[in-house]
């Protein structure tokens, strides 16, 4: 009975985090960095790179209550918040002047050498774009309702092993739900890129807006 309750523990693990990585912020968040550079590997990279972050920051904060008996401080989770909704602001801010930035270059070149530049400007990796997914998912590791959702079923575990098998499923199933979010977002990055630059564009635009949008939102609730 305590094996079929351990699996079960174990199992609301990984469909909790799933889940969680659902959470409108941190869908903001994602669909905001891959706005940067919308091409397949972008937007898988981001992705995966946010949701180690973010399981992270969720070993730490478990293993420093579980195994270490430290304290959370309760003004933790608030900050993390708000500097979210600050990060949220940037990363629009990022996006729209990268979408001016590359109006400006096509004006000033041939359209041969804009669509050969702008394939290459998509397709190269940008290492502090990909820290920057990272620091996001640590962020959101540390606010919102993730640390209730592993802190309270791993304070009734006795076993630490349990505890840390409990925290990397949640974890896990975070990094599952986001790479299935990721590549059904580089699926429409395609299918709008058949329409044309005008309309990955627009949708670039419109995810950058939302993003700034609700990170102003996150301000306001936490100043």
């Amino acid at each position: 009975m305590e094996l079929i309750t351990a699996e079960s523990t174990l199992l609301l693990a990984l469909g909790l985090g799933m889940l969680h990585a659902l959470d409108a912020d941190h869908i903001m968040a994602v669909s905001a960095l891959t706005a940067k550079r919308p091409n397949v590997s972008s937007c898988m990279r981001f992705c995966s790179h946010w949701a180690t972050g973010h399981g992270l920051a969720l070993f730490s904060i478990a293993a420093g209550v579980f195994v270490l008996g430290a304290a959370i401080p309760e003004t933790l989770s608030h900050w993390a918040e708000t500097i979210v909704g600050a990060v949220l602001i940037i990363i629009g801010c990022s996006v729209l002047w990268e979408i001016a930035r590359r109006g400006l270059q096509l004006q000033d070149h041939s359209r041969a050498t804009d669509t050969h530049k702008l394939h290459r400007h998509q397709h190269n990796r940008n290492p502090k774009q990909d820290h920057s997914a990272l620091c996001v998912g640590l962020l959101h590791g540390t606010a919102g309702s993730a640390p209730l959702l592993i802190l309270l079923p791993i304070s009734k575990m006795n076993s630490p092993l349990d505890a840390m098998s409990y925290v990397l499923l949640f974890a896990l199933g975070v990094v599952l739900s986001m790479l299935i979010f990721g590549g059904l977002l580089a699926r429409l990055y395609q299918r709008l890129s058949r329409w044309g630059d005008k309309a990955v564009i627009i949708i670039r635009v419109t995810v950058a807006l939302s993003s700034m949008g609700f990170g102003g939102h996150l301000l306001y609730g936490h100043l």
